[in-house]
Protein backbone atom coordinates (compact mmCIF):
# COMPACT_ATOMS: atom_id res chain seq x y z
CA UNK A 1 0.00 0.00 0.00
CA UNK A 2 1.13 3.28 -1.03
CA UNK A 3 1.59 6.61 1.50
CA UNK A 4 -0.85 7.68 -0.71
CA UNK A 5 -3.12 4.95 0.29
CA UNK A 6 -2.63 5.31 3.65
CA UNK A 7 -4.04 8.63 3.75
CA UNK A 8 -7.05 8.65 2.01
CA UNK A 9 -10.60 9.02 3.81
CA UNK A 10 -13.78 7.07 2.46
CA UNK A 11 -14.83 9.56 1.03
CA UNK A 12 -11.35 10.55 -0.85
CA UNK A 13 -11.61 6.80 -2.13
CA UNK A 14 -14.78 6.91 -3.19
CA UNK A 15 -13.97 9.67 -5.32
CA UNK A 16 -10.60 7.99 -6.80
CA UNK A 17 -12.96 5.14 -7.49
CA UNK A 18 -15.95 7.30 -9.09
CA UNK A 19 -13.08 8.89 -11.20
CA UNK A 20 -11.71 5.39 -12.51
CA UNK A 21 -14.72 4.25 -13.35
CA UNK A 22 -16.49 7.45 -15.13
CA UNK A 23 -12.69 7.61 -16.75
CA UNK A 24 -13.77 3.74 -18.57
CA UNK A 25 -16.83 4.90 -19.27
CA UNK A 26 -15.95 7.43 -21.20
CA UNK A 27 -17.50 10.28 -19.17
CA UNK A 28 -15.91 13.66 -17.37
CA UNK A 29 -15.81 14.27 -14.23
CA UNK A 30 -18.51 16.77 -13.49
CA UNK A 31 -20.85 14.03 -12.59
CA UNK A 32 -18.66 14.00 -9.22
CA UNK A 33 -20.16 16.69 -7.97
CA UNK A 34 -23.39 14.76 -7.44
CA UNK A 35 -21.36 12.16 -5.56
CA UNK A 36 -22.02 12.11 -1.63
CA UNK A 37 -19.83 13.59 0.58
CA UNK A 38 -21.75 12.63 3.48
CA UNK A 39 -23.77 8.59 4.82
CA UNK A 40 -25.26 6.81 7.45
CA UNK A 41 -23.43 3.31 8.16
CA UNK A 42 -25.43 1.03 9.85
CA UNK A 43 -23.39 -2.34 10.52
CA UNK A 44 -22.45 -2.94 6.69
CA UNK A 45 -24.80 -1.06 5.09
CA UNK A 46 -24.68 3.02 3.75
CA UNK A 47 -27.53 4.65 3.43
CA UNK A 48 -26.80 7.57 1.16
CA UNK A 49 -28.47 11.22 1.21
CA UNK A 50 -31.10 11.53 -0.86
CA UNK A 51 -30.17 13.68 -3.87
CA UNK A 52 -26.87 11.26 -4.23
CA UNK A 53 -25.63 10.75 -8.09
CA UNK A 54 -28.12 13.06 -9.52
CA UNK A 55 -27.70 12.69 -13.32
CA UNK A 56 -25.95 9.30 -13.28
CA UNK A 57 -29.11 7.49 -14.49
CA UNK A 58 -27.32 5.74 -17.84
CA UNK A 59 -24.55 4.50 -15.31
CA UNK A 60 -26.27 3.44 -12.17
CA UNK A 61 -26.28 -0.49 -11.98
CA UNK A 62 -24.64 -3.23 -9.27
CA UNK A 63 -21.23 -2.26 -10.96
CA UNK A 64 -21.62 1.32 -9.50
CA UNK A 65 -23.30 0.22 -6.43
CA UNK A 66 -20.59 -2.18 -5.79
CA UNK A 67 -17.90 0.11 -6.07
CA UNK A 68 -19.46 2.98 -4.13
CA UNK A 69 -20.63 0.46 -1.31
CA UNK A 70 -16.62 -1.07 -1.37
CA UNK A 71 -15.64 2.45 -0.62
CA UNK A 72 -17.53 3.28 1.60
CA UNK A 73 -16.81 0.02 3.58
CA UNK A 74 -20.14 -1.61 3.47
CA UNK A 75 -21.94 -4.82 1.61
CA UNK A 76 -25.04 -3.05 1.25
CA UNK A 77 -26.16 0.36 -0.24
CA UNK A 78 -29.64 2.22 -0.07
CA UNK A 79 -30.55 5.81 -0.58
CA UNK A 80 -32.66 7.64 1.81
CA UNK A 81 -35.99 9.31 0.43
CA UNK A 82 -38.77 11.43 2.05
CA UNK A 83 -39.69 10.58 5.75
CA UNK A 84 -44.02 10.70 5.01
CA UNK A 85 -46.80 9.59 6.68
CA UNK A 86 -47.98 9.44 10.45
CA UNK A 87 -45.56 6.38 11.22
CA UNK A 88 -43.11 8.73 9.92
CA UNK A 89 -41.72 5.52 7.25
CA UNK A 90 -39.08 6.54 5.64
CA UNK A 91 -38.88 6.09 1.74
CA UNK A 92 -35.48 4.11 1.12
CA UNK A 93 -34.73 2.19 -1.69
CA UNK A 94 -31.79 -0.45 -1.32
CA UNK A 95 -29.42 -0.19 -4.43
CA UNK A 96 -27.08 -3.38 -3.13
CA UNK A 97 -28.62 -6.23 -1.32
CA UNK A 98 -32.03 -7.23 -0.53
CA UNK A 99 -32.40 -6.86 2.97
CA UNK A 100 -33.01 -3.73 5.34
CA UNK A 101 -32.30 -5.15 8.86
CA UNK A 102 -29.50 -3.83 10.80
CA UNK A 103 -28.07 -3.20 14.25
CA UNK A 104 -26.25 0.68 14.46
CA UNK A 105 -24.27 0.54 17.76
CA UNK A 106 -23.82 3.43 19.69
CA UNK A 107 -23.09 4.35 23.65
CA UNK A 108 -22.80 0.69 24.45
CA UNK A 109 -26.21 0.34 23.22
CA UNK A 110 -27.73 -2.14 20.17
CA UNK A 111 -30.34 -0.06 17.81
CA UNK A 112 -31.70 -3.17 14.81
CA UNK A 113 -34.30 -2.15 12.70
CA UNK A 114 -35.19 -2.33 8.86
CA UNK A 115 -34.18 0.78 7.61
CA UNK A 116 -37.07 0.71 4.89
CA UNK A 117 -39.27 1.03 7.51
CA UNK A 118 -38.53 2.84 10.10
CA UNK A 119 -36.16 5.97 10.90
CA UNK A 120 -33.20 6.36 12.51
CA UNK A 121 -31.52 9.87 12.28
CA UNK A 122 -27.80 10.02 13.32
CA UNK A 123 -27.87 13.74 13.89
CA UNK A 124 -29.53 13.07 17.33
CA UNK A 125 -26.73 11.13 18.82
CA UNK A 126 -25.45 13.90 21.05
CA UNK A 127 -29.51 14.04 22.45
CA UNK A 128 -29.81 10.52 23.08
CA UNK A 129 -26.30 10.26 25.01
CA UNK A 130 -27.20 13.60 26.99
CA UNK A 131 -30.37 11.48 27.95
CA UNK A 132 -28.34 8.22 29.14
CA UNK A 133 -26.16 10.53 31.06
CA UNK A 134 -28.88 11.40 33.28
CA UNK A 135 -29.11 9.86 36.61
CA UNK A 136 -32.43 8.34 36.87
CA UNK A 137 -32.09 5.60 39.46
CA UNK A 138 -35.75 4.74 40.71
CA UNK A 139 -37.76 7.10 38.35
CA UNK A 140 -40.68 5.83 36.00
CA UNK A 141 -40.77 7.72 32.93
CA UNK A 142 -42.95 8.21 29.88
CA UNK A 143 -41.60 8.28 26.18
CA UNK A 144 -44.82 9.46 24.62
CA UNK A 145 -43.27 8.96 21.16
CA UNK A 146 -40.92 5.54 21.44
CA UNK A 147 -40.13 4.31 17.96
CA UNK A 148 -37.45 1.87 18.30
CA UNK A 149 -36.14 3.02 21.69
CA UNK A 150 -34.13 5.97 20.39
CA UNK A 151 -34.27 7.15 24.23
CA UNK A 152 -36.06 4.51 26.03
CA UNK A 153 -33.22 2.62 25.55
CA UNK A 154 -30.65 4.72 27.04
CA UNK A 155 -33.00 5.74 30.05
CA UNK A 156 -33.15 2.05 30.96
CA UNK A 157 -29.35 0.84 29.99
CA UNK A 158 -27.30 3.81 30.82
CA UNK A 159 -29.70 6.45 32.61
CA UNK A 160 -31.21 3.42 35.14
CA UNK A 161 -34.80 4.34 35.06
CA UNK A 162 -36.67 1.73 36.81
CA UNK A 163 -39.35 1.59 34.55
CA UNK A 164 -40.14 3.00 30.81
CA UNK A 165 -43.51 2.94 29.57
CA UNK A 166 -42.98 3.03 25.66
CA UNK A 167 -45.89 4.39 23.67
CA UNK A 168 -45.28 3.91 19.83
CA UNK A 169 -48.14 3.14 16.87
CA UNK A 170 -46.06 2.35 14.04
CA UNK A 171 -46.21 -1.98 14.07
CA UNK A 172 -42.55 -1.98 12.09
CA UNK A 173 -41.17 0.33 14.87
CA UNK A 174 -42.97 -2.39 17.59
CA UNK A 175 -41.47 -4.82 16.55
CA UNK A 176 -37.87 -3.72 16.39
CA UNK A 177 -38.85 -1.90 20.10
CA UNK A 178 -39.60 -5.36 21.30
CA UNK A 179 -36.36 -6.90 19.93
CA UNK A 180 -34.11 -4.10 21.48
CA UNK A 181 -35.53 -4.19 24.45
CA UNK A 182 -34.13 -8.14 24.53
CA UNK A 183 -31.35 -7.29 23.04
CA UNK A 184 -29.87 -5.13 25.49
CA UNK A 185 -31.32 -6.69 28.20
CA UNK A 186 -33.56 -4.07 29.41
CA UNK A 187 -37.24 -5.73 28.65
CA UNK A 188 -38.17 -6.56 31.89
CA UNK A 189 -38.30 -2.71 32.94
CA UNK A 190 -40.04 -1.27 30.01
CA UNK A 191 -43.91 -1.69 29.03
CA UNK A 192 -44.99 -1.10 25.69
CA UNK A 193 -48.54 0.49 24.71
CA UNK A 194 -48.71 -0.63 21.29
CA UNK A 195 -51.19 1.91 19.21
CA UNK A 196 -52.50 5.74 19.37
CA UNK A 197 -51.13 6.81 22.94
CA UNK A 198 -54.29 8.95 23.22
CA UNK A 199 -56.01 5.84 23.32
CA UNK A 200 -53.87 3.53 24.72
CA UNK A 201 -53.15 5.50 28.03
CA UNK A 202 -56.43 6.32 28.73
CA UNK A 203 -57.98 2.72 29.12
CA UNK A 204 -58.27 0.00 31.55
CA UNK A 205 -54.84 -0.77 33.27
CA UNK A 206 -52.20 1.26 30.76
CA UNK A 207 -54.20 4.97 32.68
CA UNK A 208 -53.72 3.53 36.15
CA UNK A 209 -50.47 2.75 35.75
CA UNK A 210 -49.16 5.67 33.73
CA UNK A 211 -51.21 8.82 34.78
CA UNK A 212 -50.30 10.33 38.04
CA UNK A 213 -47.37 7.88 38.35
CA UNK A 214 -44.00 9.65 36.15
CA UNK A 215 -41.30 11.57 37.35
CA UNK A 216 -40.20 12.68 33.25
CA UNK A 217 -41.39 12.21 30.16
CA UNK A 218 -40.18 12.16 26.70
CA UNK A 219 -42.21 14.11 24.00
CA UNK A 220 -39.80 13.28 20.73
CA UNK A 221 -41.71 14.37 18.07
CA UNK A 222 -41.19 16.57 15.62
CA UNK A 223 -42.33 19.11 14.24
CA UNK A 224 -44.28 19.45 17.36
CA UNK A 225 -45.22 17.28 19.70
CA UNK A 226 -48.15 19.85 20.84
CA UNK A 227 -50.82 17.00 20.99
CA UNK A 228 -49.41 15.48 23.14
CA UNK A 229 -49.10 18.05 25.80
CA UNK A 230 -51.98 17.52 28.09
CA UNK A 231 -51.52 14.06 28.49
CA UNK A 232 -47.58 14.10 29.14
CA UNK A 233 -49.22 16.65 32.13
CA UNK A 234 -51.41 14.10 33.60
CA UNK A 235 -48.63 11.43 33.55
CA UNK A 236 -46.86 13.23 36.17
CA UNK A 237 -46.86 12.60 39.43
CA UNK A 238 -48.87 15.37 41.69
CA UNK A 239 -45.26 16.52 43.23
CA UNK A 240 -44.45 17.54 39.28
CA UNK A 241 -41.38 16.27 37.61
CA UNK A 242 -39.27 17.12 33.95
CA UNK A 243 -40.71 16.81 30.47
CA UNK A 244 -38.12 16.66 27.75
CA UNK A 245 -39.93 18.35 24.61
CA UNK A 246 -38.68 18.57 21.05
CA UNK A 247 -39.82 20.95 18.40
CA UNK A 248 -38.97 22.58 16.08
CA UNK A 249 -37.59 26.53 16.66
CA UNK A 250 -36.53 29.67 14.61
CA UNK A 251 -32.91 30.35 14.04
CA UNK A 252 -31.82 32.59 16.95
CA UNK A 253 -35.42 32.26 18.36
CA UNK A 254 -34.86 29.37 20.23
CA UNK A 255 -34.86 30.83 24.30
CA UNK A 256 -37.89 32.61 23.11
CA UNK A 257 -39.44 29.17 21.48
CA UNK A 258 -38.35 27.43 24.87
CA UNK A 259 -40.12 29.71 27.07
CA UNK A 260 -43.13 30.56 25.12
CA UNK A 261 -43.83 26.78 25.61
CA UNK A 262 -43.09 26.58 29.37
CA UNK A 263 -45.91 29.62 29.43
CA UNK A 264 -48.37 27.50 27.30
CA UNK A 265 -48.10 24.41 29.71
CA UNK A 266 -48.03 26.99 32.75
CA UNK A 267 -51.71 28.04 31.43
CA UNK A 268 -52.60 24.58 30.56
CA UNK A 269 -51.66 22.55 34.03
CA UNK A 270 -52.13 25.47 36.22
CA UNK A 271 -48.72 24.80 37.87
CA UNK A 272 -45.96 26.39 37.75
CA UNK A 273 -43.58 25.69 34.52
CA UNK A 274 -39.90 26.54 34.09
CA UNK A 275 -37.66 26.04 31.34
CA UNK A 276 -34.17 24.15 32.95
CA UNK A 277 -32.11 23.24 29.76
CA UNK A 278 -32.15 24.12 26.53
CA UNK A 279 -30.28 21.77 23.29
CA UNK A 280 -30.18 23.15 20.35
CA UNK A 281 -29.85 19.28 18.43
CA UNK A 282 -29.36 20.08 14.68
CA UNK A 283 -30.83 22.30 11.82
CA UNK A 284 -34.34 20.62 10.51
CA UNK A 285 -35.09 22.90 7.45
CA UNK A 286 -33.15 25.96 6.62
CA UNK A 287 -33.27 28.87 9.39
CA UNK A 288 -35.46 26.07 11.37
CA UNK A 289 -33.65 23.97 13.97
CA UNK A 290 -34.64 21.27 16.37
CA UNK A 291 -34.30 21.82 19.96
CA UNK A 292 -35.08 19.71 23.46
CA UNK A 293 -36.07 22.33 26.23
CA UNK A 294 -36.24 20.51 29.60
CA UNK A 295 -39.04 21.75 31.24
CA UNK A 296 -40.01 21.35 35.26
CA UNK A 297 -43.57 21.46 36.37
CA UNK A 298 -43.85 22.00 39.64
Amino acid sequence: MSMRDKKQTPHSKLLDSLGDFLGEKGRGGELLESAPSKWEKHGDLILLPTDSFSGWDNLAGTELWELVANSLGGKRLGIKGEISGSERRPDVELLLGKEGWVTHKEYGIEYSFDVRKSMFSAGNLPERGRLGELDCKGEIILDLYAGIGYYTLPLLARAEAAHVHACEWSEDAVFALNHNLIANGVSDNCTIHAGDNQVSLNTGGSAAAVIGTCDRVILGLLPSSENGWNLALSALKQEGGILHLHGNAQGGNEIEWAEGVASDLGNMSGRKATVQHLVKVKWYAPHIRHCVADIKIS
